[in-house]
């Protein structure tokens, strides 16, 4: 068999599309150090003032040199931008303008601290994201940013340093660079610059030495920059030879998958898929499962943090509908041909894993024989664990107080049926009841009300009353039986509940979505059937949904009603015309212009953005559920391609 060593043309065709789609957007240069103080800002500045050397337009967006006069005499000769002015609560801030940078629009600009947080009202709440606008209008970018705050790295980081690291940079941005350029000092060395106070002034340099600042963990640190920048020099090197030699192509064969839920621990679990996605050269993709257990606020907000997350980190996002959510895994894996599953580890509950025969994991490795189960190691031993509501065991503490009382109702009723039914028959009152209950509460309340009930059958009603002594056999063999068909006969009546639950809720988002769709192809007045769509839509979301049209003079105009408050402020409108030009979302929920009262995404078609399609919600502390944005989504797409016809 001839072996062909000609460069493989699908990955040629790959490579020239990804040159022509990048030809039009600015080029990213990050400046990675271990620490502050190894002279990120300082190579930086260098390396513009080469730029200059070369005629080129060079301005600083924002620059900190800390002090350092070695720093500020690069200063010299590049041209700054003076920075916004803002005040928050009285305070006086200031932020890179990035608007005057845009109108300007110089070839280089230099952004330090990529992971700085903006002040509250700045357009984007962090800093690389006012960075990504500049490269999608041609801007090229120099940033400088340290390990610590790579997003994939900030739990090995936490682990070295045990400090918390509040700000983060997705990974996906340092792919998007096309060059890292290491910045490198030995930690002895850079001890003796903080020492000097080269790095620091004052009293922060020695509660530096105190804290951040020791040799483990400085080496410590040093090794996760100089892995990342390996791991970075591979992946290039693995690009370069799929292009020349199909042998060595990228591992397309393996994809990953995280488990992702509302718990806290779900992002550990994320950064380290990305990372072991990364080192194999695989794409991933995060699951999540809606066992149609109720999410409260902190749930739903984690939820939507976890989601973001995975975004940001550049994973696909998944969600299914499945009180199973071992059987909901394996499906997905099938059908989306994943080799890796990453999950945490389960914490042990001994009914759960009895009711479940086994934990998530135990049934995930007895069940599945095609993909590989890899397990994170939880942060900390006995640290938080996922709260019980989630499972659905948990309950508020009112349903227990109701059950009591109708405890207390249901036993009062009995000691009057007594004469008439008997001791024995008083037990098929209280598993009535333990029934009923199964229909309106969680499993929590259910285990309660079968205990109790049990309890209170056994030392008020069975012979001899007042005590927990049951003198005949048969009835020691009756009330086992009796607390065994009340706890199954309660789980299954709930899980039964739960399935309808999950089934209705699937049929109300099918029928939105037929009725969207028929209203749509009914095409009959524009203006009918789009304010139809935003009704169904409003009332689904529990909020106001309103579309707005780019007119002839490209200002947007409402095609459909509009809340009574707050729309025509200057402020929405700023955002829904930002959400137009740029052909991103933004507002409510969003990177861009979170503060907005509303949620903005683009109306898209083949010939470009046709509109926007606006969501108030009536709680902006509600955050959308996955299926809920997926439903959005879903019609803005159809609503694209309908307003261009």
């Amino acid at each position: 068999m001839i072996q062909d060593d000609r460069p493989d043309p699908d990955a040629l065709l790959m490579a020239i599309k990804h040159d022509e789609a990048q030809a039009a957007k600015g080029k990213l240069r990050v400046f990675l150090g271990m620490a502050a103080g190894v002279g990120k800002t300082y190579a930086m500045l260098k390396a513009a003032q080469d730029r200059l050397k070369e005629g080129v337009k060079v301005v600083i967006g924002v620059v900190e040199t800390h002090g350092r006069a070695e720093t500020e005499a690069l200063l010299v000769g590049v041209p700054f931008l003076p920075k916004k002015k803002m005040e928050y609560r009285g305070t006086p801030l200031e932020e890179m303008d990035l608007d005057a940078i845009l109108v300007q629009k110089p070839h280089l600009v230099l952004v330090d601290e990529l992971a700085h947080t903006n002040a509250p009202g700045s357009r984007h709440p962090k800093r690389w994201q006012d960075v990504i606008e500049l490269l999608n209008a041609g801007v090229d970018v120099y940033t400088t940013i340290n390990v610590q705050h790579l997003e994939s790295r900030k739990d090995a980081v936490e682990g070295i340093t045990g400090i918390v690291i509040r700000e983060t940079v997705p990974d996906s941005l340092l792919d998007r660079s096309t060059q890292v350029d290491l910045i490198d000092l030995s930690p002895a060395d850079l001890l003796k610059r903080l020492r000097e106070g080269k790095v620091y002034l004052g009293e922060k340099s020695q509660l530096a030495l105190e804290n951040f600042f020791k040799e483990d963990r400085l080496t410590a640190l040093r090794e996760i920059a100089l892995r990342l920048t390996a791991e970075r020099v591979d992946v290039e090197l693995q690009g370069m030879a799929a292009l020349l030699e199909r042998r060595t192509a990228w591992n397309a064969n393996e994809r990953l998958m995280v488990a992702v839920s509302p718990s806290p621990h779900s992002e550990r679990n994320i950064r380290a898929t990305r990372r072991l996605a990364f080192t194999l050269g695989a794409p991933w993709i995060a699951a999540y499962i809606d066992t149609g257990v109720a999410l409260g606020d902190q749930h739903r907000v984690n939820l939507a943090k976890n989601l973001d997350l995975v975004r940001e980190l550049g994973g696909e996002v998944v969600t299914a509908t499945d009180p199973d959510i071992a059987g909901a895994l394996q499906r997905i894996a099938r059908q989306k041909n994943v080799s890796h599953l990453v999950m945490g580890r389960p914490y042990r509950r001994w009914w759960s894993d009895l009711t479940h025969r086994g934990t998530l994991l135990d049934r995930l490795v007895r069940q599945n024989s095609e993909v590989d189960v890899h397990v994170i190691r939880a942060a900390e031993e006995g640290g938080r664990r996922m709260p019980k509501s989630l499972s659905g065991y948990g309950s508020p503490l009112t349903n227990y107080a109701y059950i009591l009382i109708l405890l207390f109702v249901v036993t009062f009723a009995n000691f009057g049926l007594l004469p008439l039914i008997g001791y024995r028959a008083v037990g098929f009152v209280y598993l009535l009841m333990v029934l009923l209950l199964s229909l309106f509460t969680s499993l929590g309340p259910i285990l309660f009300a079968a205990v109790l009930s049990a309890l209170l059958w056994d030392y008020l009603f069975i012979p001899p009353p007042g005590t927990f002594f049951i003198r005949q056999l048969e009835d020691v063999a009756m009330i086992i039986a009796y607390f065994l068909v009340a706890l199954i006969g309660g789980i299954m009546t709930y899980r039964m509940r739960v399935r309808e639950r999950l089934l209705r809720r699937e049929d109300e988002r099918l029928q939105i979505l037929y009725e969207l769709v028929r209203e749509i192809a009914g095409s009959g007045r524009r203006k009918n059937y789009l304010q139809n769509v935003a009704d169904l839509l409003g009332q689904y979301l529990d909020g106001h949904c309103a579309i707005l049209l780019k007119g002839t003079d490209g200002r947007l105009q409402p095609a459909t009603s509009l809340p009574s408050a707050g729309s025509d402020s200057e402020k929405e409108q700023a955002v829904a015309h930002w959400a137009l030009h740029n052909s991103r979302p933004a507002g409510w929920s969003t990177d861009a212009l979170a503060s907005s009262q509303a949620l903005y995404l683009p109306l898209r078609s083949a010939s470009g953005v046709e509109g926007i399609f606006a969501y108030w919600p009536r709680d902006t502390h509600h955050k959308l559920l996955p299926d809920e944005e997926n439903l959005m989504q879903a019609a803005v797409q159809q609503l694209g391609g309908a307003v261009a016809k």
